[in-house]
């Protein structure tokens, strides 16, 4: 008869040991004799390249969030215009006047597509920043592998 908390051992024993070969595969891999020397230099040209795209990445944006900060500002402006515009024109309607609401209308319309036009505007800044942000730090973790692996080259060098 097996026990009920052996069952549970037996179930999650092979999944514990997926796990760890799994985040062992994952973990950054030391370089310690001449022998791997060749899989250390592999490593570093595809750490260097991704650093490189990163970097032009890391460029293009930060050259676009300025243009994205200066249109999200103007759609931000515009629908507050266009706000204040439905607002004048529905205090005019008041009087019943068919011409006048229909005008009103428009003018509710207008701005309702200049806020979500504003709206998406900030969407697509906000994305800008983060994708940025995330950038920098991929990059930085690239660059902390990049230095451990030039001082593990160090070391096999020195040995």
């Amino acid at each position: 008869m097996v026990y009920s908390g052996m069952k549970k051992i037996i179930y999650l024993l092979p999944i514990a040991l997926f796990l760890s070969a799994f985040f062992y595969s994952c973990s950054p891999k030391t370089y310690t004799t001449a022998a791997d020397t060749v899989n250390l230099n592999k490593e570093y040209r595809v750490l260097l390249r991704e650093v490189v795209n990163l970097q032009g990445d890391i460029n293009k944006l930060r050259s676009d969030i300025p243009v994205l900060e200066a249109k999200a500002q103007k759609a931000e402006a515009k629908s507050r215009e266009s706000l204040e515009e439905s607002r004048r024109q529905a205090a005019t309607a008041t009087s019943g006047n068919l011409k006048q609401i229909k005008k009103a209308k428009s003018k509710a319309d207008d701005a309702k597509d200049d806020a979500e036009d504003s709206r998406e505007a900030n969407e697509k800044l906000q994305d800008a920043q983060k994708k940025l942000s995330d950038a920098q730090s991929e990059l930085a973790k690239k660059e902390n592998r990049l230095r451990d692996l030039d001082r593990q080259k160090q070391a096999i060098q020195a040995a």
